[in-house]
């Protein structure tokens, strides 16, 4: 994720300064973790979200082996997610990106626009996009962990959230990540924090590999772009 902040920063400092470049330009990445990763709000602080287990992990990870093999604090706001079997998307834009209509459209509308359709072309069926709730803390001290919520625009598969996304604004950019889930593995935060064991009957292997949704979102991702251009040329 340092690579999304120093993206982020650079687009934002060219901005500032009127330079218009190739290091201005929409930038999306996809990827994997090499292995379990739990990731906070960049205004999260570890002790006080992860508090239950954070002081014997951050001692030693190895003595917890319910535990995550890192953890890692975004450049975005949201809260806490357990990255396992899922594909993690990044976008960083200009905000003046014509992608945006001057203002007419949100980044949460444009962005769970491209992410359900996206999807669906990579076959994935079940798909909505609905209005949230937030929700609370298992344990009762803060927001809830990031799949425990659901805000505007953000996607619901077979009726419970299927990607995770918190955004940063900047002065002249954005920045926002999103965790698709591919599997259950994501259940494993709050089993590990509050001993809470969730049951997901979802039918997983419904799902594409991470292979066919990464070049459904990349090919999605580029005929949005080429239709805003074109629109924007008229």
């Amino acid at each position: 994720m340092r690579h999304e902040e120093a993206i982020f920063r650079r687009m934002e400092e060219l901005l500032r300064q009127g330079i218009h470049s190739e290091e201005t330009d929409p930038v999306l990445r996809l990827y994997l973790w090499d292995v379990p990763t739990v990731s906070l709000g960049r205004s999260q602080k570890p002790e006080v979200a992860l508090a239950p287990r954070w002081e014997r992990w951050s001692a030693d990870p190895a003595s917890d082996p319910d535990g995550p093999g890192a953890v890692v604090i975004r450049p975005t706001g949201g809260r806490a997610v357990w990255h396992e079997d899922e594909l993690t998307y990044s976008v960083i834009f200009p905000l003046a990106h014509p992608i945006f209509h001057g203002g007419s459209r949100s980044p949460e509308e444009v962005f769970g626009t491209w992410l359900l359709e996206s999807a669906e072309r990579a076959g994935v069926r079940g798909l909505t996009i609905e209005r949230g709730i937030l929700g609370r803390d298992p344990l009762g001290v803060g927001a809830a962990p990031c799949f425990a919520s659901t805000s505007r625009h953000e996607l619901k598969w077979y009726g419970e959230k299927w990607v995770g996304s918190a955004r940063r604004l900047g002065q002249y950019a954005l920045i926002q990540h999103g965790a698709i889930r591919l599997g259950p593995a994501g259940d494993k935060l709050q089993k590990w924090l509050a001993g809470i064991e969730t049951r997901d009957d979802r039918p997983w292997g419904e799902l594409p590999s991470a292979e066919r949704l990464a070049e459904a979102l990349e090919g999605g991702m580029r005929e949005l772009l080429r239709t805003v251009s074109t629109v924007d040329r008229a």
